[in-house]
């Protein structure tokens, strides 16, 4: 595993001072020219995103699916960070976009550097994660845009599954599926940890 570049967001310090010191991994991909693409786009609007992990009440974690995806794939809610947004500012308005729920952040999980590479061009985007706890509210999308078309809830068994389907997406889903799957495993490796 290579070394991680500094990152550079907004509020990356007060983060950790108020919720601790992230694990940091970096993963690489390599990518067809499609994908590379997408990604170029996507860095032009976005400094990262947050990945929230969402305890409900119950103890099990919160994912989704939109009405795009291919039908039975559910992942880990995320929100872009606009550039020059505050990264706390970034996971309070995303949770209450997507969510709509009254949450308390309680561990800076990870930092995850995803390096996708094509014909020796590289392109970096980061993954900030946290863990959230539900302390109320009635869940529901309130971000149109977004195409959420279902929630569930899974253990931290039930996160390995869905990497696992992730992985095995169809060819056009392929790679994105990689790149989603490799959060999940993180967030049951660095929770199973305690």
């Amino acid at each position: 595993m290579a070394a991680a570049e500094p990152v550079r967001v907004r509020g990356l310090q007060e983060a950790i001072e108020q919720y601790g010191s992230p694990e940091r991994r970096v993963y690489t991909y390599q990518v067809g020219k499609d994908t590379f693409l997408y990604w170029e786009l996507v860095l032009r609007k976005r400094a990262g995103e947050v990945v929230i992990v969402l305890q409900r009440p119950n103890g099990r974690y919160l994912v989704h699916t939109k009405a795009f995806y291919p039908r039975g794939t559910y992942r880990l809610l995320t929100g872009g960070i606009k550039p020059g947004e505050d990264l706390l500012d970034a996971l309070r308005r995303e949770v209450a976009e997507e969510t709509g729920l009254q949450v308390r952040v309680e561990r800076f999980l990870g930092i995850l550097e995803h390096r996708f590479q094509h014909r020796g061009r590289q392109l970096s985007f980061t993954s900030f994660v946290f863990l959230l706890r539900e302390l109320g509210g009635s869940l529901q999308a309130n971000d149109r845009k977004e195409r959420i078309s279902g929630f569930r809830e899974v253990s931290l068994e039930g996160l390995l599954e869905l990497a696992d389907r992730l992985e095995a997406l169809p060819p056009d889903w392929v790679e994105w599926g990689r790149f989603r799957a490799s959060v999940h495993r993180f967030v049951v490796e660095v929770l199973s940890k305690g």
